[in-house]
C-alpha cells in the first residue's frame, strides 16, 4: 500500500471548514498549520478525524508546539501508536471535550466526574 505524503485537498478543506480558520486548540488565534494527531511516523493517516487546524508554526510554537508535548497528549491533540483510532479518541477542542469524525464534524462528549 502506498501512503500519500501530503494531505489530500479534500481533507484540508474539511478541516478548514470545521475550524472556520480559527485554531481548534485555543480558539483564539488564526489556524495556520494542519497537525496529525497520530503522527505520520506513528502510522497516522490523513483522515479528517486525525487532523487538527492549529495556530503556531512547525512543531515549536503556539498550539502546534503544545500538540507535540506531554500536555498535547493529555489533551488528545497527539495520540500514541496502538491507542484507539483517532475518530474514537477524545480531545480538548476549544475548551470542550469532543470526538472528531471523518466527515468533518465534531461531537461533544458528556464528561462526568466518574469517567
Amino acid at each position: 500500500m502506498t501512503r500519500l505524503k501530503s494531505i489530500p485537498q479534500a481533507s484540508r478543506e474539511a478541516v478548514a471548514k470545521r475550524s472556520k480558520g480559527v485554531c481548534e486548540g485555543c480558539g483564539l488565534a488564526p489556524a495556520v498549520e494542519v497537525h496529525h494527531r497520530r503522527y505520520r511516523s506513528r502510522g497516522g493517516g490523513h483522515e479528517v478525524s486525525n487532523l487538527l487546524h492549529l495556530c503556531g508554526s512547525g512543531n515549536h510554537t503556539g498550539c502546534h508546539g503544545t500538540a507535540h508535548s506531554l500536555q498535547g497528549e493529555m489533551w488528545g491533540w497527539s495520540i500514541r501508536s496502538g491507542v484507539t483510532a483517532p475518530g474514537r479518541f477524545r480531545l480538548l477542542y476549544r475548551g470542550v471535550v469532543v470526538v472528531l469524525t471523518d466527515d468533518g464534524a465534531k461531537e461533544e462528549v458528556k464528561v462526568s466526574g466518574h469517567d
